[in-house]
């Protein structure tokens, strides 16, 4: 069979443009080579990037997609590092979805929200706060970028994770456009039912569409679980001398239920990364931080300690755990941090809670898509349980330990941060960086201010090549350990090892509800 010609392409454009209107149909080559870029690399060129706005729209693309054999990638907020979205050949569609970020339906009595796929985060609990409600889990760190629709189909953990787990765990219903054209409802958000107040109705069909990188269809809407917004919150730092001790307390704290997150670090990634502030940024931060705690006397008298404590919360301890708690009131947001106090202790160290204090007075700041100085970064992650951390921390030390040589001659730089994730697990994420130059999407997504205090590199192919060796050693080792994995893409390996019934069921359904294999061909491990 012939390839598809020019003409055939230019077709296929004018069907598009007449189905979306001329505006959402994009061929610069500009704007196709950033949105086939992630945070760690370069897809394939794809022939256009289009921007539907309504789900009947996504589900003419896809009739369309079939009629011409073109396969589409479907983008949220780009945030992603696994591969997720990139196109693998240069016959695809970018499928911009932000367009896409109504939010159709608020329920303050019954607990829920409607919101369309291209909705972030950020938006949607803006939304929510004047009602005195947030979902369940309300987004990463990155929520100010990241999508709703993109955080459901790849997995996001952050705020509220310390209690309810992941994104997964506060969707109640999906709209998806399969890869025929039709849509689905899951939950009770489809006919007869006209409230999709209740996921677990039968078989948990949303369930079979949270985290399965966008292989099974594209999102257009997500049902969320509402609660209350608490009325008082505080965070609490602790150094640690010992990872044991560490994670002795972070899962005392979270089998207790007394965190609504839990996250540390590295304490000489946090002291690489504080000697990259500049000071507007860190004034900008201690009034919000002020401004956290009440009115501007306060902030002014918050911003007044945080001056004087300075960068305290470094201590020399090589590890740091945050703990962040809420409550009804005063008198129990006192109860709980007593009790986490009395965990936490068990090897810890009480010290200033600055980066508790900044992140819960900023949960979206300006997405970090490049690391201190400039550099490079490639977040890497596994999901273990509480009993399997340290065996796998050890594993990882020794790799940093061989691998120390190569690591100083490329310039590489090698950290751990971690969190909470419900009661029973811990996510462990290594992070690289690496001295490179930028590329399209680091320009576009990081502030100008953030940008002009950085340095970009100048091309460095070997420490790329590297970095991917070094990769892909990690990945092996979190195998090793039978870990799992959030934002699953093409970079974790998740039908390796499985057993058949798994393997040709999820093949069964992505041949079902994607005829064609044109809809994010290659994620999850399938076929491409």
């Amino acid at each position: 069979m012939a390839a598809p010609g020019v003409g055939e392409e230019q077709r296929l454009l004018a069907a598009l443009r007449a189905c979306l209107g001329e505006a959402q149909v994009s061929t610069a080559a500009d704007e196709r080579r950033r949105l086939s870029q992630d945070v760690y690399r370069d897809g394939t060129v794809p022939l256009a990037v289009v921007r539907p706005g309504s789900t009947a729209e996504v589900a003419a693309l896809v009739r369309l997609a079939r009629e011409h054999g073109v396969a589409l990638f479907a983008r949220g907020g780009g945030m992603s590092y696994t591969d997720a979205y990139l196109p693998d050949r240069a016959r695809s569609l970018i499928v911009d979805l932000r367009r896409l970020d109504r939010i159709r339906e608020i329920q303050v009595e019954d607990l829920y929200a409607t919101v369309e796929a291209g909705c972030t985060w950020a938006a949607l609990d803006a939304a929510l706060a004047p009602h005195g409600l947030r979902a369940t889990f309300w987004g990463p760190m990155s929520g100010a970028m990241a999508t709703i629709g993109g955080g459901m189909s790849q997995g996001a953990a952050t705020f509220g994770s310390g209690r309810h787990g992941t994104s997964s765990s506060t969707a109640l219903a999906f709209e998806v456009v399969l890869g025929d054209g039709r849509v689905l409802q899951t939950g009770l958000a489809g006919a007869p039912h006209d409230a999709p107040f209740f996921r677990h109705y039968g078989p948990d069909l949303t369930g079979l569409f949270t985290a399965d990188a966008g292989a099974l269809g594209i999102k257009t809407a997500v049902t969320l679980q509402l609660e209350p917004r608490p009325a008082a919150g505080a965070g609490l730092s602790f150094a640690f001398r010992d990872f044991g001790a560490l994670r002795r307390a972070v899962g005392a704290v979270a089998r207790a239920g007394l965190a609504s997150e839990i996250f540390g670090v590295e304490t000489a990634l946090a002291r690489l990364a504080a000697g990259d502030a500049g000071i507007e940024d860190g004034i900008r931060a201690l009034w919000a931080v002020g401004k956290a705690q009440g009115g501007a006397l306060q902030a002014v008298s918050r911003m007044a300690k945080m001056a004087v404590a300075g960068r305290s919360f470094l201590s020399d301890a090589p590890w740091t755990a945050n703990f962040l708690a809420e409550a009804a009131d005063r008198d129990a947001l006192e109860r709980r941090l007593d009790a986490i106090r009395a965990l936490a202790a068990q090897g810890g160290e009480e010290v200033a809670p600055t980066m508790a204090d900044v992140v819960r007075a900023t949960p979206f700041p300006p997405p970090m898509v490049l690391g201190p100085g400039g550099r490079r970064l490639l977040p890497l992650h596994v999901l273990l349980p509480y009993s399997r951390v340290e065996p796998f921390h050890e594993a990882m030390l020794a790799l940093r330990a061989v691998e120390a040589e190569a690591l100083e001659r490329h310039r590489v730089l090698l950290f751990v941060v971690f969190a909470g994730v419900g009661g029973g697990s811990l996510l462990y994420e290594p992070v690289i960086y690496w001295e490179d130059e930028w590329n399209a999407l680091h320009r576009a997504t990081m502030p100008a201010a953030m940008l002009a205090q950085m340095s970009e590199a100048a091309p460095n192919p070997a420490g790329r090549a590297y970095v991917e060796q070094l990769r892909r050693r990690i990945v092996a080792l979190m195998l090793e350990h039978r870990g799992a994995h959030l934002q699953v893409g093409r970079a974790y390996p998740f039908l390796e090892g499985r057993e058949a019934p798994l393997v040709d069921l999820l093949q069964a359904l992505k041949r079902q509800l994607d005829p064609a294999n044109l809809v994010n061909p290659g994620a999850l491990g399938l076929p491409p």
